[in-house]
Formats: structure tokens, C-alpha cells, sequence
């Protein structure tokens, strides 16, 4: 019998066996089937870690000398990280370069300058330069300005569809340009003209946009129409009270119209007098004034409080012009005065004026004093003081015709001077007229300021009065001493040191040339002064020679206006003299045979008085062929 009809066999036995022994043969068959599939899934295994422990030709290996092979994953990880490095690090490259390019302000410069002296309602240029100092082109360049509403726009170059806007385009690396404005400023002087420039540009390499801003000021140092506001610091209620505004255009004065504004003041009557003629208001407190001329204009404004609303009110006046349908500024003061109620009211004038102003040296104080009983009672026994407080008096030059008496720094006039003032009836008025010298710069003490403050004041009878009120005072003017500007100008053959400085014949002769030095000196001890500018113009048979230098500033020649020009920003007090110096030729014409001609005649010193504000000038005397300063050449000066 073959092997499987046995087994076949023996497992039908097995089967009815169990069957008749009750047990649960499925159970069992169940049990064989998973041992079965149990030892299938071991030897699986074991045959799979057979193959992983044999080599190529299927002998078993020793694990103990196993070597282990560096996984591929890390060098993924690693060329990973490498090319996260270098992206890090190009970004920010990139970064630095933009926030460098954009801090390095240099890389692109745009500024703006303008004349030394501005003078408001005068012709002037600003020069815009801007620069490319990098390597790299700059594209889409584009420049705007924004002007002072003071700027009135003349032309440019190059020229512009828009007088705010310039379209540059391109500048390649390395290089400059400039922009040309012409125009005019008109404004106060001292106040700030602000011109703010805005550059926008590419660098060629660059997808951004940079921006460039720039800003300018200018201040107006003069004007070609001069203009003074001058106002009392205290208003007498039921008088009127004066207010002088003057005005006088230069003769390139382009200003031709003028309007007063006036802050309301409804607690008081205001009239504007040019001479006899009263000016009628446009509307309240507004007034068209007479066009200036190079003739002085003095107009008189007339305030009448009626009501005292308080002890201090504020006067504002500004001068306005148009132009076109703009309107500017030409001057504006603010002036705070007290009102008063005085039975004898009291208005003191120097040199015409009843307001503060700067005084020169040597020069008299011509003072009036003008006083009314404006009451309802009579005053009896009536005395008048006036108080002048200044170092600088020379009360040895006093003049008074009324005979006051004088008592420290005060002059008293009473009955005995002024018979009158015994009984001043209500209306009753007069005026009191002297005059006293400022101390020239030889006999004054430059230690002290230079302020003399005076002011009138006046009690009745007997009764001492130390320290006047309000209602009992005049007006209180202030004088500031200008500075001791002054220029010494001297025309040589030969120098202080005995050396020939010029050259050809002396005497001069017809047709010749004869070189000659001219040497500026500005003096100044006082105060600072700005804007100093010395100016000589030469006739037509004096050429410049050249050979210009200074110790401060520069001189220079317009060959145009055949003026000589030494222009200084600014001269301390501490700085006692400046020097200039530069050749001539004069070369005089047939005609001028047997002549003395002129080679200078009397060059000017301007300048501001950093202290008073006042504008100080000084003309040297006229040179002469007769070279009046050589101390060494002895001549008539008459031309051969």
C-alpha cells in the first residue's frame, strides 16, 4: 500500500475514533492548522535572515566583523545645507547693498545754492548741482522743487513745461549736471525762504526706487523798497497818537503797488493822512497807499483811543503787494502800547520820531516834547520833567532855549522857564524843544552798551513825584548806538614800507599807464556786523589790474558795471579791521592834459548792525592824481 492511501487511512481511523469518544475533533483540527502556519512563518524569518547573513556565493558571514556603510540621506542633508547658506548669504548681500546704497548719501548728491546777498524784489539765481559719484547709471532721474510761496518764478535752464518739475531721465556713472532758476524773492527781510527738493532715481542695476530730499533756506538781507513802521509804546485815550510809516523804492524797485493791513481795534478812532489828505480805507483797516517812488513817502497814522479796555493793546500792520493774482509779504510789525488816561497828556518826539531807532555817534538828539491839558480842570503850578538815562549823553552840547534846569540826567521846566505852566487851562497846549549831542567814538566809553532811554513825565506844585505812573508819563523812546563802522581807503605808488607797489610815469601822462595799489580798510569795534560789501567803481580810463586779495572775504571786478566789490559774511566786533587790496591802471585821455582827474571817487562801505539791525554806511573821500596817501611821491597831479 502506498504512503498516502496510509495516511489517508489512518486519518479516516483517527477521525471515527475521536468521533466516538465524544471530543471535538474540529477544535483539534483547527490547533494542527495554526502550528502548522506558525512554523511556515518561523522558517520564513529564518530563511530570510539566512539571505541577510550571506555573502554573494551564499556562505554564512561573521556579524562580529561586519563593517557598516555611511547611509546616502546624510550627504542629501548636507548639500542641503550648503545651498540654504548660500541663498542666506545672497540675500543678504542683496540686502546690505540696498540699505548701504540707500545710506550712503553720497553716492547721489543734489544741493542748492544761491548769491550771497538777496535783496527782496531783486533778480537772483538758484544753482541746483547733482551728482552721480558711483560707477552705476541712474535712471528715471527726476527733481522737484517745492518753492516759497515768496519765490516768484522767472525762467530755467534747461527749461521745464512745469517751474516745479524736472524730468533728468539718465546720468551715467560718474557725472554732474546742474539746473539754472532765475527769480525773485519778496518777503520780509530776516524771515526764512524755504526751498525743499525732492530726487527720485533707479540705479541701473536696480529694480528700486531712491529718494534724495534736500532742503534750503535763504534770508533776505535788504530790499529794493525800504520801508519803517513806527509806533508810540503808549496811546493817550482822547488824543490822537501818532504812527509813521515811510517808505522809498530803489531805483531797480519793482514793487509798484502797496496795501496796509491793520489789526481791528474798535476801541479806537484811525484816520491815515499823506500830508493834509486823508487816504480812504478799501474796507476796515485796509488802505491802498501811493505808489512808491525813489522819493521818501512819510505817511501819518492816527489813533484816537475812546475807551480803555484794558493797559496793553497790540498794534499789527503788515505791507503787502500784488502781483499777478499773488500776494506778498513786504514788511509786518507788531508794537504793544499802553493806554493811558492823563489829565496832561505828554508825547515825546526825537529826530522827528515818537518810537525807538538806532542813533550814530557825534550826531545831536533833537528832541520835542509836546504836551495838553485835556481835563476839565484847570492845573495849576504845572512842572515838566524830561529824563534822558544814557552814558553816551554829551551834556555839555545841550541846547535849550527855554532855559530848563538840569538836575542829574532829568531837565526840569516849571513857571519860571514856561510862564504859562503856572495855570494850564483845560484844551490849553504847548511845546518844549532842545536838543543834545550823542558822544563822538574819541570820547565815549565803549564798555557800556550804548542805550539812552528817555521819556517826559510831569507833577503838579510842590509835590515830588519819584517814580511816575503810567497816566503820568510821555511815551518812553529807546536809542541804540550803531556800530563804529568806517573805511579807510588809500591809493600808492609806493607802500608804508617804502616799496614801489605801482608802476610807469609820474607824473602821469596822456596816453600812458600807470599802475597804482588801492588798499581798502574796514574798522568796526562795536558791535557784529553781516553783510559787509565795500564798493568802487572805476571811470573809463581806470582798468583793473588784478593782484586782489583780503584778509577776510573776497574782492572781486565786474567787468560790466566797471565796479570793484569785497564782499564779507560777516565781521566780529572782536575783529578789530579787515584789508583788501588790488591794482589799477589809469591811463588818462588827451583831453585830461593838465589836469588833476579822478581816479576813485570815494568808494562805499554797507553794512547790518547785528545789534541795532540798522544798515550802516560809510563813502571814503575822492582819490585824486595827486595821490594823496603816498607819502613818498611828491606830485601835483597834473596829467603831462
Amino acid at each position: 500500500m502506498s504512503k498516502k492511501s496510509i495516511n489517508k487511512k489512518s486519518s479516516i481511523d483517527y477521525f471515527e475514533q475521536m468521533f466516538q469518544a465524544g471530543r471535538p475533533v474540529i477544535k483539534e483540527v483547527k490547533h494542527k492548522t495554526h502550528k502548522s502556519r506558525q512554523e511556515l512563518k518561523e522558517q520564513e524569518v529564518e530563511d530570510s535572515l539566512s539571505e541577510i547573513y550571506q555573502d554573494e556565493s551564499g556562505r554564512n558571514i561573521d556579524v562580529q566583523k561586519i563593517s557598516v556603510r555611511p547611509r546616502r540621506r546624510w550627504l542629501k542633508i548636507i548639500l542641503f545645507l550648503i545651498y540654504s547658506a548660500i541663498v542666506v548669504v545672497v540675500v543678504y548681500l542683496s540686502y546690505r547693498y540696498y540699505i548701504s546704497y540707500q545710506a550712503k548719501d553720497d553716492l547721489f548728491t543734489v544741493t542748492i545754492e544761491t548769491d550771497k546777498n538777496l535783496v527782496a524784489g531783486r533778480e537772483f539765481t538758484y544753482v541746483i548741482s547733482y551728482h552721480n559719484k558711483g560707477r552705476v547709471a541712474l535712471e528715471d532721474v527726476e527733481i522737484k522743487i517745492d518753492w516759497p510761496n515768496s519765490f516768484i518764478f522767472k525762467e530755467a535752464d534747461p527749461a521745464t513745461t512745469s517751474p516745479n518739475l524736472w524730468h533728468i531721465g539718465h546720468i551715467p556713472g560718474e557725472s554732474s549736471g546742474q539746473i539754472i532758476v532765475k527769480g525773485i524773492l519778496i518777503n520780509k527781510i530776516g524771515e526764512n525762504n524755504q526751498v525743499h527738493l525732492t530726487t527720485n532715481f533707479r540705479p541701473a542695476n536696480l529694480s528700486s526706487t531712491f529718494v534724495v530730499n534736500t532742503t534750503y533756506n535763504s534770508i533776505l538781507t535788504d530790499s529794493v523798497l525800504a520801508v519803517g513802521i513806527a509806533a508810540p509804546d503808549t496811546l493817550a485815550i482822547g488824543r490822537d497818537n501818532e504812527v509813521i510809516i515811510s517808505y522809498q523804492g530803489q531805483e531797480d524797485n519793482i514793487i509798484d503797488n502797496l496795501q496796509l493791513l491793520m489789526n481791528n481795534v474798535e476801541w479806537a478812532e484811525v484816520k491815515l493822512l499823506d500830508g493834509d489828505q486823508e487816504i480812504q480805507p478799501e474796507n476796515n483797516f485796509r488802505w491802498s497807499l501811493p505808489t512808491p517812488s525813489s522819493e521818501l513817502k512819510n505817511l501819518k497814522l492816527l489813533i484816537k483811543p475812546n475807551e480803555q479796555r484794558g493797559s496793553l493793546e497790540t498794534l499789527s500792520f503788515r505791507l503787502e503787494t500784488n502781483i499777478g493774482e499773488q500776494t506778498y509779504l513786504v514788511d509786518s510789525r507788531d508794537f504793544d502800547c499802553h493806554l493811558v488816561n492823563s489829565r496832561l497828556n505828554l508825547l515825546l518826539k526825537i529826530n522827528g520820531s515818537n518810537a525807538d531807532s538806532s542813533i550814530f555817534a557825534g550826531k545831536p538828539l533833537n528832541y520835542r516834547i509836546d504836551y495838553m491839558n485835556q481835563g476839565d480842570t484847570t492845573l495849576k503850578d504845572v512842572k515838566i520833567i524830561a529824563s534822558l538815562e544814557g552814558a553816551w549823553l554829551d551834556w555839555s552840547s545841550l541846547k535849550d532855549s527855554q532855559g530848563g534846569q538840569i538836575s542829574g540826567q532829568s531837565i526840569v521846566w516849571s513857571k519860571k522857564e514856561i510862564p504859562s505852566l503856572a495855570l494850564l487851562k483845560p484844551g490849553a497846549s504847548g511845546s518844549i524843544i532842545f536838543s543834545i549831542n550823542v558822544k563822538d567814538w574819541a570820547n565815549g566809553d565803549k564798555s557800556d552798551p550804548g542805550e539812552i532811554r528817555s521819556y517826559a513825565y510831569y507833577q503838579l506844585g510842590d509835590n515830588t513825584v519819584e517814580k511816575p505812573t503810567d497816566e503820568e508819563k510821555s511815551n518812553t523812546i529807546v536809542n541804540q548806538l550803531n556800530s563804529d563802522l568806517s573805511l579807510a581807503e588809500s591809493v600808492v605808488y609806493f607802500n608804508e614800507d617804502n616799496i614801489a607797489v605801482g608802476s610807469g610815469p609820474l607824473p602821469m601822462v596822456a596816453g600812458e599807464t600807470t599802475y597804482l595799489k588801492v588798499y581798502w580798510r574796514i574798522n568796526n569795534s562795536f558791535h557784529d556786523l553781516r553783510d559787509i560789501e565795500v564798493v568802487g567803481e572805476l571811470p573809463d580810463y581806470v582798468s583793473w589790474g588784478g593782484k586782489n586779495q583780503s584778509s577776510i572775504g573776497e574782492v572781486s571786478y565786474d567787468e560790466e558795471t566797471r565796479q570793484v566789490r569785497w564782499h564779507i559774511d560777516r565781521l566780529p566786533a572782536n575783529n578789530h579791521e579787515a584789508t583788501g587790496e588790488f591794482s589799477i591802471g589809469i591811463t588818462p585821455r588827451p583831453d585830461q592834459k593838465n589836469q588833476i582827474i579822478v581816479i576813485l571817487s570815494g568808494s562805499t562801505v554797507t553794512a547790518i548792525d547785528n545789534v541795532t539791525q540798522a544798515r550802516l554806511e560809510f563813502t571814503a573821500q575822492a582819490k585824486t592824481s595827486r595821490l594823496e596817501d603816498d607819502t613818498i611821491v611828491q606830485t601835483d597831479g597834473l596829467v603831462q
